[in-house]
């Protein structure tokens, strides 16, 4: 590349402050429990451990220092043009016609800095999928999208004159959706979706988990025998309520997490792409092209199951941020009317059944023929060890042989002429719809057991990425036949030679 015949930028100087800070923010915990909790400098292991963090933490701000001064980027009317790199530069281009989305991510430090991270995604699937630009002012982001829309023109415009038959419709239907609000979650659907998580209990071990930790440091034998006498003396009264004032706090924490995770919640159409923005202090936002929407997916917790609130996510092709937890969930906790309504309205290139097939009632009976070596080694052990607490063992395996049915009950799928449908689970439940054109393979298995019984476990693969698999297991043998004739490619090459 000749840097003189572009223009390069830098980011700005204040990323250089946000990334000292982060580094700062990173080394946080150590400090303060070697340089305030516990200052020791007499003993040899304590100067070698607090020296060395300091030379840990200095070099980490060079090395982002370095980084900061290297970076620049630059475009043209095709390419986007980066050097990076911390001690060694490296130089990589992009056209700009493979960037499918763009993201944006605000933290609290960035907004509080006034910059904006863009995370651009393209349809590969290696390293150089995607690349940020980890700092830059609004006004700068917003010049970027709209070079980037005015690429996505000229390709649509391309395309038009190309196949002027097959794509003024398209055109025509592309131009008429302008950006339109899909959903917006409600204050009253954030604290219900706060109450029905079971992160209420998360409390606990964090709270073990943070005691654990400080009592490395600092000996807290004195209050655990001040609280452990306490107790021994309280009424079963008093034990209730402390519980119950314990749990309501978590539930506190956790709307407060929940709205600053999802205030603002918005699910919008822009065009032909969904876009997602969540967040109050960290404000993001997200976006999915439709035409690498591969799949569907509901997901329905058990606690949300009795009050019919879902979440849903979409399984799209050629993005790394699928290993990302929640990449591409569109709706976290809504009730299930509503979120089947935005599916319906605005997702039409998927249909969804009301009525799925059961499985047959052999599959309740292998399902519990099938031998849990968790609940046997479990029961090894306590019949071994505690022998007294093997009452226990009742509940353990009410649950696993009650989850089981449960799987038999809630199990159900359904095959049309172009798409499948599954509903998956036991204690949680999710949904799954594609159609023949994205899915990637069928594979059809058959166990010892299985085969007794004439039943079949059938796994989908889309072109999501190996997270992007469903399986649904004890289907009648005959239906998972029919599956694989039905995706069949030569069926498909026959179609197309008879046309």
């Amino acid at each position: 590349m000749t840097e003189t015949a572009l223009t390069w930028h830098r980011l700005p100087s204040r990323v250089l402050v946000l990334r000292i800070l982060e580094v700062i923010k990173s080394f946080a915990i150590p400090i303060v429990l070697l340089f305030v909790l516990n200052n020791d400098w007499e003993s040899t292991f304590g100067i070698i451990i607090r020296v060395g963090i300091l030379l840990f933490l200095l070099l980490d701000i060079v090395q982002k220092f370095f980084g900061w001064l290297n970076f620049r980027y630059a475009l043209d009317e095709k390419t986007v043009y980066v050097i990076e790199g911390n001690w060694l530069k490296k130089e990589k281009s992009l056209p700009l016609y493979k960037i499918q989305s763009v993201h944006s991510n605000s933290p609290f430090l960035y907004r509080l800095l006034g910059v904006v991270e863009l995370t651009f995604d393209t349809n590969a699937n290696s390293d150089d999928a995607s690349f940020k630009l980890a700092g830059v002012f609004p006004t700068e982001a917003k010049r970027l999208e709209e070079i980037l829309e005015q690429v996505r023109h000229r390709k649509q415009n391309a395309q038009t004159e190309e196949n002027p038959e097959t794509t003024d419709a398209t055109t025509e239907q592309a131009e008429s959706l302008p950006s339109r609000l899909l959903y917006a979650l409600s204050t009253r659907e954030i604290v219900l979706a706060s109450i029905t998580s079971l992160s209420v209990f998360a409390i606990f071990p964090v709270a073990s988990t943070i005691i654990s930790s400080i009592d490395d440091f600092i000996n807290l034998d004195g209050a655990f025998n001040q609280v452990e006498d306490y107790v021994i003396r309280a009424s079963i009264i008093v034990i209730g309520l402390l519980v119950i004032g314990v749990l309501m706090l978590s539930v506190v924490i956790g709307m407060v997490i929940n709205f600053l995770k999802y205030g603002n919640f918005r699910l919008e159409r822009r065009g032909e792409r969904i876009r997602v923005e969540k967040g109050l202090l960290n404000r993001s936002a997200k976006e999915i092209p439709y035409e690498k929407i591969q799949a569907i997916r509901i997901k329905e917790t058990f606690i949300r199951r009795w009050f019919h609130i879902v979440g849903v996510e979409l399984v799209a092709a050629g993005t790394m941020d699928e290993l990302k937890d929640e990449s591409s969930t569109i709706l976290p906790f809504v009730r299930r009317d509503r979120a089947m309504r935005v599916l319906r309205e605005h997702f039409t290139h998927f249909t969804w059944s009301d009525e799925l097939h059961r499985l047959p009632k052999k599959a309740l009976g292998i399902k519990l023929l099938r031998i849990s070596w968790f609940g046997f080694i479990l029961s090894g052990l306590v019949l071994y060890f505690f022998r007294d607490y093997a009452w226990w063992l009742l509940l353990l395996w009410a649950i696993i042989i009650g989850g089981r049915v449960l799987s038999y009950v809630t199990t159900k799928y359904v095959r049309t002429d172009q798409f499948i449908q599954l509903r998956t689970g036991a204690f949680n439940v999710r949904s799954f719809l594609t159609d023949k054109p994205r899915i990637e393979q069928i594979q059809v298995k058959q166990s010892l057991l299985q085969r007794r019984f004439g039943l079949c476990t059938v796994q989908f693969s889309t072109r999501g990425g190996f997270l992007s698999i469903e399986t649904i297991d004890d289907i009648p043998k005959s239906e998972a036949d029919a599956m694989l004739a039905w995706f069949s490619r030569y069926d498909e090459i026959n179609e197309n030679r008879s046309g």
